[in-house]
């Protein structure tokens, strides 16, 4: 069962992604969109471009484009970063925040069918392994 667990944990998140992929499409959203828009309401808006960049995982050239989209979009502005003239603070203008609802609520209902035959306390049990091994990962990247 080992063998195949970081298979079927791949996998999984595969998967769900997809799964969240299809569901987000009805609103509009590409998948680079709807996940940076995720990281920043996550984080916190105020994030820099950098920071932002950094908690999802991808190089800076790449979220620009994005951010570019969902700025010509009306659902995020830049603002100058009052510590730094040179960074662009990363905020959600109105619409931003009237779409995060709507993500918010698909993702919901996208959450219970993909949970569907789980018990609560399976979901949990879950959860707690799942970061567990998140922050094994984290230990192991991290040994220097």
């Amino acid at each position: 069962m080992e063998n195949s667990l970081g298979w079927n944990l791949s996998r999984a998140a595969l998967s769900w992604r997809h799964a969240v992929d299809t569901y987000m499409a009805d609103l509009g959203l590409t998948q680079s969109k709807w996940i940076a828009m995720l990281h920043l309401n996550r984080k916190g808006e105020g994030l820099t471009q950098s920071e932002l960049a950094a908690d999802i995982g991808i190089e800076q050239p790449s979220l620009i484009r994005t951010l570019n989209n969902l700025q010509a979009a009306g659902l995020i502005e830049r603002r100058e970063s009052p510590k730094d003239a040179r960074c662009k603070t990363l905020w959600f203008t109105e619409e931003g925040h009237r779409k995060l609802n709507q993500m918010e609520q698909i993702a919901s209902q996208g959450r219970e069918e993909l949970l569907k035959g789980l018990s609560p306390e399976q979901r949990e049990q879950l959860s707690h392994a799942l970061l567990i091994i998140i922050d094994n990962a984290h230990l192991l990247i991290n040994k220097d």
